[in-house]
């Protein structure tokens, strides 16, 4: 299993964390917050690994690009 379908999986078993993840409006690429603090939900919760270990941070604009997207809209 790819580790982006790991990933999905893993917010589907778990959708009170997709709050945490990102998804440009354009390529559709997922990437968690940069902003996600160290523990989300309890301090002893795994969640916020579990996220960093599937996703990669993704910055988001104010449209909901991602930075590649956001240098190809702008030519």
């Amino acid at each position: 299993m790819r580790k982006v379908d790991e990933g999905e999986e893993y917010i589907k078993a778990f959708p009170h964390f997709k709050k945490w993840i990102n998804e440009c409006r354009c390529c559709h690429r997922k990437g968690y917050k940069p902003e996600m603090p160290e523990h989300i939900g309890n301090p002893n919760s795994f969640g916020s690994y579990f996220i960093r270990k599937h996703f990669k941070p993704l910055s988001l604009n104010k449209d909901g690009l991602c930075e590649i997207c956001e240098k190809l809209v702008e030519y």
